[in-house]
């Protein structure tokens, strides 16, 4: 696909430098995507703190189906190019990236349709007897879903890119797409009075802004990057190429479509948690559960974001030496980014539970101590969750990076809804410990699932690498090609 690929960096790099240099950037980035998925939370609580972020939360389900299809899709095209790279076979690579943008542009298209017929019906659901949260959810949601071809081609083409080996440019595109963000919201939700139609637009147009970006550098060095991205050559879907693009992505837009059902269920579990605040003078019942966990949401990203970011850059690199049939080098990848993964989270679990009011404060709180005591409380106890977690994403990546999709969100289904829901439900409703209840169950279910699927993992690597020995003995020598090149790169 490109003339920096047939370095084959991702084969004969050391690993502990080749994960800082795919992962570095990815990381960056999504610290910064992070701070851009709350951008609009804080701007719109700041105009409202009653109703602002409650209308955000309702909106959130929606949003997050729409990302799962965007990421999904995404993830199974990239994951096919790492391994046809790995394969040397870079035609069929060119192809697969070409496949993979046309599926992009049908499922924004098809998302456009259906966000601007269902999406006050869904807000409906939860909020149409508050028809100031309800018209703010609505309006919101609306334009977000109508316009997310920015957002689903952004995400294509950095994964395509990713699977490439260059993480410079995915970190460039979403760094601009934050900063656009961020100036815009105050701007259009506060100056110009538009509130979350302000909020929507300047979304949308940090996505189109930042969705520029790949495609500008595409385009101006094209022997560079090997992709007809106007189609202006003869294309046709291939019936192989799409079905091993959905082999990893649809799985990856199931798993993803999980945080969508959660966040569902969990607003219509956390509704009938209310406490009495005064506002402009008279009483109003607050929605101090779901207000709390579309806090914890957003601030929760800026725990996982960069283990995500690890897992953009360990797919490539896993998915190549899985194809290379590079043993060694693949596991010394999956248990360098478990060993990262652990640290950071390590950290922002001490940050959850050291400051939750401070960082409650961010969202312009209504003040009220009730409200504050249950926000915090909500982000401590959460927050236990964050170190199976850790583990659990980058075994959810390994799983993706070899094509078995199926276990990625078989694992990620029993995190958010097997385990979760069930028992966030029976402990919020059944047991003395009302709202807390609910914030438990986070820890619970991931553990319980790690117990589950990281043995299943460890069996998995072995298995794989075994059918790979014997479809080629004579290539492979203890993990490794027989090449001066890559002997001696792993003794370094």
């Amino acid at each position: 696909m490109s003339k920096e690929l047939k370095s084959k960096k991702l084969g004969n790099m050391p690993i502990g430098k080749l994960i800082l240099s795919m992962s570095g950037p990815a990381i960056l980035s999504m610290l910064v995507q992070a701070l851009y998925n709350i951008v609009d939370s804080i701007f719109i609580g700041m105009y409202d703190p009653i109703n602002g972020v409650t209308a955000l939360s309702y909106a959130m389900p929606m949003q997050l189906l729409v990302n799962a299809f965007g990421i999904g899709l995404a993830v199974g095209t990239g994951s096919m190019i790492s391994r046809l790279l790995g394969e040397g076979k870079n035609e069929d690579a060119s192809m697969t990236a070409q496949t993979g943008i046309f599926l992009a542009l049908v499922a924004s298209a098809v998302f456009a349709v259906c966000g601007y017929f269902i999406s006050r019906a869904f807000i409906g659901l939860y909020a149409k007897n508050d028809p100031v949260v309800y018209e703010m959810a609505s309006n919101y949601l609306t334009i977000c879903t109508c316009c997310s071809f920015g957002m689903m081609l952004e995400i294509m083409l950095n994964r395509i890119i990713q699977s490439m080996g260059n993480m410079i440019i995915p970190m460039i595109t979403q760094i601009v797409g934050a900063v656009v963000n961020i100036i815009l919201d105050p701007i259009l939700i506060s100056v110009a009075g538009l509130g979350a139609v302000g909020a929507a637009v300047a979304t949308i147009i940090g996505q189109i802004v930042a969705m520029c970006v790949p495609i500008s550098l595409i385009l101006k060095d094209k022997n560079k990057f090997d992709i007809d991205i106007f189609f202006t050559k003869s294309f046709r879907l291939k019936k192989k190429i799409v079905g091993g693009i959905l082999q990893v992505g649809l799985p990856t837009i199931v798993m993803n479509s999980i945080g969508s059902i959660m966040y569902t269920v969990a607003n219509f579990i956390l509704g009938g948690f209310t406490t009495p605040v005064l506002v402009n003078g008279e009483t109003k019942q607050f929605q101090v559960g779901v207000w709390a966990f579309g806090i914890y949401f957003k601030l929760q990203s800026f725990a996982f974001m960069p283990c995500f970011g690890l897992n953009q850059g360990c797919i490539p690199i896993m998915g190549y030496n899985y194809g290379a049939n590079l043993k060694k080098r693949f596991n010394k990848t999956y248990r360098t980014a478990i060993f990262l993964a652990l640290g950071y989270m390590v950290f922002a679990t001490i940050i959850f539970h050291a400051m939750p009011e401070i960082l409650l404060k961010m969202f312009s709180v209504p003040n009220d101590q009730v409200v504050i005591s249950e926000g915090a409380k909500a982000l401590r106890l959460c927050a236990v969750c964050f170190i199976p977690a850790a583990v659990s994403v980058i075994t959810i990546a390994m799983f993706n990076a070899v094509g078995h999709g199926i276990k990625a969100m078989a694992m990620s289904i029993l995190r958010q809804i097997g385990i979760l829901l069930p028992i966030g439900f029976a402990l919020s409703k059944y047991t003395s410990m009302g709202l807390a209840g609910f914030w438990v169950a986070f820890p619970i279910a991931e553990t319980v699932a790690l117990a589950i699927f990281f043995p299943i993992g460890l069996a998995t690597i072995k298995k794989i690498f075994a059918k790979k020995d014997l479809e080629n003995p004579v290539a492979q020598l203890d993990g490794e090609l027989p090449t001066p090149a890559l002997e001696s790169e792993e003794v370094a």
